[in-house]
């Protein structure tokens, strides 16, 4: 309370988000107008380091990867020291690794100590960096359903344009129903191994490195072989154009006797 005007500090507009202004009004008995003094050697309760906080649905100090929704399954990493963009998974690659530190309430970088999740231009850009931890708005996230949404301006993690292509662009975007903004949190200690040569990638249904051939249902049952380009069918011929695998790198069927090019939808 101001000892000449009697006025006294509170929050204005009553409104219980971060960022908010506070300032001086008539004394009444609002909540909002209500505070208690916490000196900070007498700490009565200590942050906890580790659990589920439930508010920013997260558990506490626990790597994990953010997943794109999208076919390709790939992460957000950390580019050039600063950016977050969509890249393949690579296994312990720190760059890709988050953890939701309890003190601060951001989410932070396992490859880049000291560094949280933030909103370019302190919440003025759409872009998203990492920067050093300051725990203001635009580094305030929580994972609700499908979500990474940020606690005041209520936008979330989107994969730029719903483009699902390596070093795609991640920004801080208006939420909708798109699978471009749709993430799951995957904990390390409970990530999968990728399947290894000759074991079977249930998702796509294929065998890891694993040659075959693509065999029309067609009286002939000839096979898909490559003429340039072109994908045609061909008499069986021991030819390696008409020798496939599943990269598992790449997600994509590759040829054996064609340079290693992919199937592709051409244009």
């Amino acid at each position: 309370m101001n000892v000449k005007t009697g006025k006294v500090l509170e929050v204005q507009g009553n409104k219980d988000q971060e960022g908010q202004q506070c300032g001086v009004w008539n004394k009444h008995n609002g909540s909002n107008q209500k505070w208690y003094i916490k000196y900070t050697d007498e700490h009565d309760i200590e942050e906890p380091t580790k659990g589920f906080n439930k508010e920013f649905g997260l558990h506490i100090g626990r790597p994990f990867y953010i997943v794109s929704k999208l076919p390709m399954k790939r992460v957000v990493d950390i580019t050039g020291g600063r950016w977050l963009r969509l890249k393949t998974m690579t296994t312990n690659k720190l760059s890709q690794q988050f953890y939701f530190d309890q003190t601060t309430k951001t989410i932070m970088n396992v490859g880049n100590k000291g560094k949280s999740i933030d909103i370019d231009g302190e919440g003025k850009s759409n872009n998203l960096q990492i920067s050093t931890t300051n725990s203001r708005w635009w580094q305030l996230w929580k994972f609700e359903g499908s979500w990474i949404i940020n606690i005041k301006s209520n936008k979330v993690f989107e994969v730029s344009g719903g483009a699902d292509n390596e070093d795609a662009k991640i920004l801080s975007w208006t939420k909708n129903t798109g699978k471009n903004q749709q993430w799951e949190i995957i904990y390390v200690d409970v990530m999968p191994d990728p399947p290894k040569t000759g074991e079977l990638n249930k998702e796509f249904g294929l065998y890891v490195n694993r040659p075959f051939h693509v065999v029309s249902a067609l009286g002939t049952h000839r096979y898909l072989d490559v003429i340039g380009s072109n994908m045609v069918l061909k008499t069986p011929n021991g030819f390696n154009t008409q020798i496939w695998y599943f990269d598992q790198k790449t997600k994509t069927i590759r040829s054996k006797g064609a340079g290693n090019r992919s199937w592709d939808l051409a244009g």
